[in-house]
């Protein structure tokens, strides 16, 4: 073999290898959430599945008289957490909804070091976010971070929160 063809013998091998390390590194980054749903207190929790320290990317708790709160968050690009407005979009298939609220530090701020974006929600003001968390494609996440979330089993989760929520 001359030192041309095995030149371009590695050059082919190590594309071929930054082409398979690219591919699982995309894949890796596709968040896989593990979604649960509590009673007491109403909640439904979006959490990176396989992490146990970490923040929940999306939890909902249900307020007196049906209102609820957002937590969207355990990201570091979501503000200072001093309390800065932010601005997050999520759409599903067709349904789409942006979310407005506060940077504050997340629940597990002090293990993650990360940010939240807080909001409280009026009993009349879900139907929009309820319509992306049902719609059945993933959740893409946009404005203050980009993200893509799973849904698997979401949709039930959702529906017994807001059953749950209605009766608060």
């Amino acid at each position: 073999m001359t030192g041309a063809s095995l030149e371009n013998l590695m050059r082919l091998a190590f594309a071929g290898t930054l082409v398979l390390a690219l591919s699982v590194c995309s894949v890796a980054q596709a968040a896989e959430v593990r979604w649960t749903f509590t009673r007491q207190p109403a909640e439904v929790l979006g959490m990176p599945a396989g992490e146990e320290e970490a923040d929940d990317v999306l939890r909902l708790t249900c307020l007196k008289g049906g209102a609820v709160q957002i937590g969207l968050g355990g990201y570091k690009s979501l503000g200072k957490g001093k309390g800065e407005p932010l601005s997050v979009a999520l759409a599903s298939g067709t349904q789409s909804v942006t979310l407005n609220g506060k940077s504050v530090h997340s629940k597990n701020f002090e293990m993650t070091g990360a940010f939240e974006l807080r909001s409280d929600l009026a009993p009349g003001e879900t139907k929009p976010l309820i319509g992306v968390l049902t719609a059945g494609a993933p959740i893409r996440v946009s404005g203050g971070l980009n993200d893509k979330w799973s849904v698997k089993g979401l949709k039930p989760i959702v529906e017994r929160f807001s059953v749950a929520c209605v009766k608060n």
